[in-house]
């Protein structure tokens, strides 16, 4: 990452072990051109952080959502926004402050 190469250092990622705030800062970077590397990283972290039940980790999952967001929307993948949406209601829907916050993203 230090050196500005974002493709080498997702092919390293993928090879090795990365630390949570690298894949992250990695999806960002790859948000643009590659878009589902970006919404699979976001996607494997919204139930891990969801998992800690935290006013704190569910805004870190609303974040991950919004992304996730984004580029279904700018891939017009509505359904599948649609169906995650879904989903995470259905999961998580004795979590009320998510719930609460994931009203305002939907």
């Amino acid at each position: 990452m230090w050196e500005k190469n974002v493709d080498a250092a997702w092919q390293e990622a993928q090879q090795g072990d990365c630390r949570p705030d690298l894949w992250l800062e990695l999806a960002a970077q790859r948000q643009a051109d590659h878009p589902e590397d970006a919404l699979a990283v976001y996607r494997s972290f919204v139930e891990p952080v969801l998992a800690r039940k935290n006013n704190d980790a569910y805004e870190e999952a609303i974040d991950l959502v919004r992304k996730m967001r984004g580029i279904l929307k700018r891939l017009g993948r509505n359904e599948e926004w649609n169906q995650y949406l879904e989903h995470l209601r259905s999961d998580y829907r004795r979590l009320r402050n998510f719930m609460s916050m994931l009203a305002r993203v939907s």
